[in-house]
């Protein structure tokens, strides 16, 4: 079984549609399934994706799929993650060898001079903390695509959906 965890229902949107995943009544998370995937969203933020990530467990496959900041690259690029760098602890994550850095912070960010050459998330390193607990290391993925310059923009669902849909079929 796969599981996927975004923090947004916006980037969990398109995944549904092309997973063609139904909604499971829960009372602490929308969950979507179909016969060998779930998804969970978890909210912003590392401790809501980590406490997301022991609540749907167990999974053979955890996968993180949502938008990040970044100064440096174009918008609506996907990447792979190989290296999370948790901000408010500067601990550093490898994850494997390809792949971009991913920086995860706190709070939403708008300095993008701050974040040279890094991707900007919230979620990424609790996600992986807590999935790192229960899944073999090479079963973690985790893929995000640039939404912002690092800037005080809020996207509509709309924009989110169509930044992630041209990439599903990479992923799955």
């Amino acid at each position: 079984m796969t599981c996927i965890v975004t923090a947004l229902k916006s980037e969990a949107q398109p995944i549904i549609d092309f997973l063609d995943l139904t909604k499971k009544e829960d009372k602490n998370f929308p969950i979507f399934t179909n016969h060998d995937t779930t998804l969970i969203v978890s909210g912003m933020g590392k401790i809501n994706s980590a406490i997301a990530v022991t609540y749907i467990i167990p999974h053979d496959t955890m996968i993180n799929i949502g938008i990040c900041g970044s100064s440096s690259y174009k918008i609506g690029k996907m990447f792979n993650i190989k290296k999370i760098i948790d901000k408010s602890t500067q601990k550093v994550i490898h994850i494997n060898k390809d792949g971009e850095t991913l920086t995860c912070v706190d709070t939403p960010q708008n300095n993008p001079n701050e974040f040279k050459n890094t991707l900007v998330d919230m979620e990424s390193f609790g996600f992986y903390q807590a999935a790192r607990m229960f899944v073999e290391k090479e079963n973690i993925l985790l893929y995000k695509i640039v939404s912002d310059k690092i800037s005080d923009t809020i996207l509509t669902p709309k924009e989110v959906h169509d930044l992630i849909t041209p990439h599903l079929k990479k992923i799955f």
